[in-house]
């Protein structure tokens, strides 16, 4: 036999065999992969499957829970912690500060205020400061309206509460219905309703009234 022969043999046999080892060893490492995959492909299945109805169902609530806006809620004036301003017929011009202000429907000119406070003046040396948690201001009517506890302070020192109140500037005057109770420098008063009337500096008690004086203010 050729020797050049026999080791072209020999030498084709090794390269067979080296590449069928090399199939081998792939066709090993898919195997295993396939092994390790297929049981994690089925717990992420089988997990999906076990959390969808509750995704379902969160998903369902969350729809429900929506609020769409009504039709015009988009349009209304909204504004948080401003400061306004409102000129009377005398053109006095008085300042308001307001948490939240807010229109009650698009284009009514009826404003809604939060916690109003402001500062109206009577003259060029008295003024009249007023707090509520509740207001409403009618642009068309320059009219103010006060709900609820009431503080309403005089710059010579008196003090007005009640519960419901009105100012209207046009006319530069002040007045409720509802009963109110009050101190000033001449004693305590209450009375049903009061009137204010800015220009001409008045004050005037409604309805039934009482008024308990200081002896000391009556020495003065």
């Amino acid at each position: 036999m050729d020797i050049n022969q026999l080791d072209n043999y020999f030498n084709n046999a090794s390269k067979k065999l080296k590449k069928n080892n090399s199939n081998f060893n792939k066709y090993s490492r898919i195997v295993k992969l396939t092994k390790l995959a297929f049981p994690a492909i089925a717990a992420l299945l089988i997990g999906t499957l076990l959390l969808y109805p509750v995704i379902n169902k969160d998903v369902r609530d969350f729809q429900l829970d929506i609020t769409l806006p009504k039709k015009g809620e988009l349009e209304k004036l909204h504004i948080t912690n401003t400061t306004f301003y409102v000129t009377d017929k005398n053109n006095k011009v008085s300042n308001f500060i307001a948490s939240n202000v807010d229109e009650t429907s698009p284009g009514s000119k009826l404003i809604k205020l939060t916690k109003p406070e402001g500062i109206i003046p009577q003259d060029d040396e008295r003024w009249i400061n007023i707090k509520a948690p509740t207001g409403f201001f009618n642009q068309n009517k320059n009219l103010l309206e006060l709900q609820k506890d009431i503080d309403v302070f005089y710059s010579e020192g008196m003090t007005l509460n009640t519960t419901s109140a009105f100012y209207d500037f046009n006319s530069a005057r002040g007045y409720g219905d509802a009963p109110i109770t009050g101190q000033g420098f001449l004693g305590d008063f209450s009375s049903q309703g009061f009137e204010i009337i800015s220009q001409d500096d008045i004050l005037i008690l409604k309805g039934k009234t009482s008024i308990n004086i200081k002896e000391e203010s009556l020495k003065k």
